[in-house]
């Protein structure tokens, strides 16, 4: 199954299902989700071993802030965009490999249920949230390119010279799934560049969550979003100021409680 688009003026496909192998559908979102979470898996076993933790703990942590995190983009779903679908089909949301996830939700079921496992562990929470500074974001940008191919997500009628003319759609769109790979891919990245230069355990998470707060904030004016509680901001942008006063709030407590020089 595939359908066009149009990016600057050149046709495209887009497959929200990738193949089929008699009647089993492969997804591209649920394959690129899969990628994702694969790829911040390798990740934090690589880095377990600097802050003395086994890598196939790790892997038991990040399975169990896996759950949390499909939970919490379950539950943010259905309240925020689809509630009425849901009491018509309270099954249908769990075919989270059609797409139909929302990341600010599974970013804080996520962080609930790694923490639950960190503390029964006692295992030092600040450097773990480091390393997924690195690893949340890059599994992000993977599941935003899945939204792509997938043909959902999709920003607002545009005329710049990479806009999209998405399936069902007469006129051109910004592509904002690209813009928030990028943003995610922009954020690993740089955690991963600072990891050397922080001064204190938790400055890499933090920068993370408020920058990614302002990022998807800036975003989501691009997109096509339902606003609420008549605030003129989207439940993402809505979502992302309490990140960002979150990460405000903890800056000065854990550069008091757990500095370091760098390099360290």
């Amino acid at each position: 199954m595939c359908l066009l688009i149009i990016f600057n003026n050149e046709v495209m496909e887009v497959r929200p299902v990738l193949f089929e192998i008699g009647p089993i559908k492969v997804y591209t979102y649920g394959l690129m989700m899969a990628l994702g979470i694969w790829s911040a898996i390798l990740v934090a076993r690589r880095m377990a071993p600097k802050i003395g933790i086994d890598p196939e703990k790790i892997t038991d942590m990040a399975i169990y802030a896996v759950l949390g995190g499909l939970f919490g983009s379950y539950v943010n779903f259905v309240f925020s965009y689809d509630w009425s679908g849901f009491k018509a089909d309270p099954l249908g949301v769990l075919r989270f490999w059609e797409g139909g996830l929302v990341f600010l939700g599974g970013l804080i079921g996520g962080i609930v249920f790694a923490i639950i496992y960190i503390r029964r562990h006692k295992w030092p929470l600040w450097e773990i949230a480091d390393i997924c500074a690195i690893a949340v974001p890059l599994a992000y940008g993977f599941g935003r390119i899945g939204c792509f191919f997938g043909g959902c997500c999709y920003g607002q009628a545009c005329s710049l010279p990479w806009a999209v003319t998405f399936p069902g759609h007469l006129f051109p769109r910004h592509p904002t799934q690209i813009y928030s790979m990028l943003l995610g891919f922009g954020l690993a990245a740089f955690a991963y560049f600072f990891r050397k230069r922080r001064r204190f355990a938790g400055q890499s998470f933090l920068f993370y969550i408020f920058f990614y707060g302002l990022g998807r904030g800036a975003i989501e004016f691009l997109r096509v979003e339902p606003k609420v509680f008549g605030t003129g901001l989207s439940v993402a942008q809505f979502t992302g100021l309490f990140l960002m006063a979150a990460a405000v709030a903890l800056y000065p407590v854990l550069r008091k409680r757990y500095s370091f020089n760098p390099g360290e």
